[in-house]
């Protein structure tokens, strides 16, 4: 299983990433994983030009384009934020909007593993994860059961041992979902809005 990693946390060696690098070492000892830092990328936020839709390829040209071909090559894409005002980052929600044009012309997720790493100072994380996990669903992936953690002082993480074993166990029910090798009906290749208006005419 070649998973990847996508980190929208700003803070270096924040708490999110200690748990995200715990995630890519337990990956790693299943098959291959890296880690996409998207602090330091440059990514601009979608125009909502609708540029992609005929070929699946976004017309902004930045450090994006590597990370389309990152995720395409991969198997199983576990995405880490801190929880902010209840919901991902920036920096996360900038980069889950460009990944917009994977969409088209077919779903190019669809039948990848999805995994979620989310880590509140308080509180927040189901509202945090929602969106995701609607992510998820959209784009036909087959997502695990996110994992979660609080704390505030950086490295505080590290004390919180459910949270760290729930993050390892997460990425088994991962690899366990690929080796089950699941897969959408081919018929099904599109969001059900636009197969509809495609078979339908609405």
């Amino acid at each position: 299983m070649k998973t990847i990693g996508i980190l929208g946390s700003t803070r270096k060696g924040g708490n999110t990433e200690i748990l995200l690098d715990v995630a890519l070492e337990e990956a790693q000892n299943a098959g291959n994983a890296s880690k996409i830092v998207l602090r330091e990328k440059v990514i601009a936020p979608c125009d909502g030009c609708m540029g992609c839709a005929p070929s699946g390829e976004c017309v902004i040209q930045d450090d994006m384009q590597e990370i389309y071909a990152a995720i395409r090559k991969a198997d199983a894409i576990i995405w880490a934020s801190p929880v902010y005002y209840w919901s991902m980052t920036g920096l996360a929600k900038t980069a889950l909007d460009r990944t917009f044009a994977l969409n088209f012309p077919k779903l190019q997720q669809a039948g990848k593993i999805g995994g979620l790493i989310l880590v509140a100072g308080i509180r927040g994380c189901v509202n945090a994860a929602n969106p995701f996990h609607m992510y998820f669903i959209y784009n036909h992936m087959f997502a695990a059961e996110f994992a979660w953690g609080y704390a505030g002082e950086k490295g505080a993480i590290k004390s919180d041992t459910s949270a760290v074993n729930m993050t390892k166990a997460m990425v088994h029910q991962m690899g366990a979902l690929f080796q089950a090798n699941l897969k959408y009906p081919a018929e099904f290749d599109m969001p059900l809005h636009r197969l509809a208006r495609e078979r339908y005419g609405a």
